[in-house]
C-alpha cells in the first residue's frame, strides 16, 4: 500500500468532532478561537553545522491536550505506508525511526539525499485544509475548526503536537504516485519528515539522478515547497570520499552503522567517565557526562555495534550517585510531595514532579537502598490514584 488510508467514518459536524475529542462543542470552539494566543515560543541552541537558531512553539495546556487527542483519536487511526518513517508510531510489523529509515537503503549502490527547505514553516494552512477536507473528507465546519487548532499564523508550528502527522500527510495526493513511478524504475524512496532519500541497487547515471531529483522537486512545488540545494547530494558506494549516509548513519554495511570517528568519540567518553568517577560521582558535571555517554552507548546498542556491551558494562559499575547534601535535598522534596492533597494528583505538573522524584530515588538507592525504598513506598501509597501523563492528556 503506497497511499495513506483513513479507515474511519468522516466527521460531519462540530458536535461529532467535540464528542470524538471528549469536549463540549462550545469549549472546543473557544479554544480554537484563541489558538493563536496559546503557544509559548522559545529558541533551540544554534545548529552545530549551520549556526542557526530554530524557533520552536509549544502549545499551552488546553490546546496541547486537544492536539494530543487529535493525534490519538484521529491521526493514529491512519494507516501510513512504509516509506513514511518520521514522527509515526512503530507497529509490530513496521519499525519507524531514523535507523529503520537508513536500513531501507542499506544495500544500495547509488544514494540520493534531499532535504526540504524550511519544511514546517512552509506548510501553509491551505495545505492543512486540503488534508482535512480531501484526505479525511471532513465537513467544512470541522475542517475550519481543525485548521485553527493545528496551525499558527498560517502554517504548522514546529514543535506542535500535530505537526509531524500533518507533515507526513501533506503530500497524500501525489507522493504515492512518485513512489510507484520510482519503484517501476528499480528505485527505493523513503521520507523522514523533511529528509528524502532515494536509492538504487545499480549505479545511476548523472542524467537519471537529475531526472529523479526533478520529479521530487515537482512534487514539492505542488505544495509551494522547494528543495534545499545545499543539502542535495548524489553518492556511490564505491566512492571512498562519499559520506554515504542516511539520516546520519553510514550504510555501506548490511546494517546501518556509525563511523569509526564517532565510535572513537564514544570510547573516549566512557574513558572520561571512568577517570572522573574516581574523583567525584556526585557532581552535576559527572551526572551530565554519564547521561550523555549512556545515551550514545544506547545508540551503539541499537545499531548492534560489537563494542556496545563492553561500554555498557563499564558504565554500570560507575553509576552517578548523590552526595549527602543532594540526598537530603531529595528527601525534602519527598516530604513536600507527601503533603500534596489527593485532589491535586490529577494535575500534569504534579504528575511530572512525581515521576521525577521516582527517577531520583532510583539514583539514591545506589547508596541508600533502605532509605530510598521507604520513601518510594510512602510515595506509592500516597499517590495510589495518580494517572500517567498519557491519562492526563486523555481524560
Amino acid at each position: 500500500m503506497d497511499k495513506p488510508y483513513y479507515p474511519c467514518d468522516s466527521i460531519g459536524s462540530v458536535e461529532v468532532l467535540a464528542k470524538t475529542l471528549g469536549l463540549h462543542p462550545k469549549h472546543l470552539i473557544s479554544i480554537a478561537d484563541k489558538a493563536e494566543e496559546s503557544y509559548t515560543t522559545f529558541l533551540l541552541p544554534p545548529n552545530k553545522k549551520t549556526g542557526k537558531e530554530r524557533e520552536v512553539r509549544e502549545a499551552k495546556f488546553e490546546l496541547k491536550r486537544i492536539q494530543k487527542r487529535i493525534n490519538s483519536r484521529i491521526f493514529e487511526h491512519v494507516i501510513f505506508p512504509e516509506y513514511l518513517q518520521g514522527g509515526l508510531k512503530a507497529t509490530l510489523v513496521q519499525g519507524r525511526d531514523y535507523v529503520e529509515n537508513a536500513s531501507i537503503h542499506s544495500r544500495c549502490h547509488t544514494l540520493i539525499n534531499l532535504d526540504v527547505r524550511n519544511f514546517y514553516p512552509n506548510i501553509k494552512s491551505s495545505s492543512v485544509r486540503d488534508v482535512f477536507k480531501q484526505f479525511f473528507r471532513f465537513s467544512d465546519e470541522v475542517v475550519d475548526l481543525l485548521v485553527k487548532l493545528t496551525t499558527y499564523r498560517g502554517s504548522i508550528p514546529q514543535g506542535g503536537c500535530t505537526s509531524s502527522y500533518l507533515a507526513n500527510l501533506v503530500f497524500f495526493n501525489n507522493e504515492y504516485h512518485l513512489v510507484s513511478k520510482l519503484r517501476g524504475q528499480g528505485l527505493t524512496y523513503s521520507r523522514l519528515l523533511d529528509d528524502i532519500t532515494i536509492s538504487s541497487v545499480k549505479r545511476l547515471t548523472k542524467d537519471t539522478s537529475t531526472e529523479v531529483i526533478k520529479l521530487v522537486a515537482a512534487m514539492l512545488k505542488k505544495q509551494n515547497l522547494r528543495l534545499n540545494g545545499k543539502k542535495t547530494s548524489v553518492s556511490f558506494r564505491n566512492d571512498l570520499s562519499a559520506k554515504f549516509e542516511v539520516t546520519g548513519l553510514w550504510i555501506k554495511h548490511k546494517q546501518p552503522k556509525i563511523r569509526k570517528q564517532e565510535r572513537r568519540y564514544v570510547r573516549q567518553l566512557v574513558y572520561n567517565c571512568e577517570l572522573k568517577s574516581n574523583q567525584d560521582k556526585t557532581s552535576d558535571e559527572y551526572h551530565k557526562l554519564w547521561n550523555k555517554t549512556s545515551g550514545l552507548v544506547t545508540k551503539l546498542e541499537r545499531l548492534e555495534h560489537s563494542q556496545a556491551r563492553s561500554y555498557r558494562q563499564r558504565l554500570s559499575v560507575i553509576l552517578p550517585e548523590y552526595s549527602p547534601m543532594q540526598s537530603n535535598r531529595l528527601l525534602r522534596k519527598v516530604s513536600v510531595a507527601l503533603r500534596v492533597p489527593v485532589s491535586q494528583h490529577q494535575k500534569l505538573g504534579v504528575v511530572k514532579r512525581y515521576n521525577q522524584i521516582q527517577y531520583q530515588l532510583g539514583i539514591l538507592s545506589r547508596t541508600q537502598r533502605n532509605v530510598a525504598r521507604k520513601a518510594r513506598k510512602a510515595l506509592v501509597a500516597h499517590y495510589s490514584t495518580i494517572p500517567t501523563k498519557f491519562e492526563v492528556w486523555e481524560r
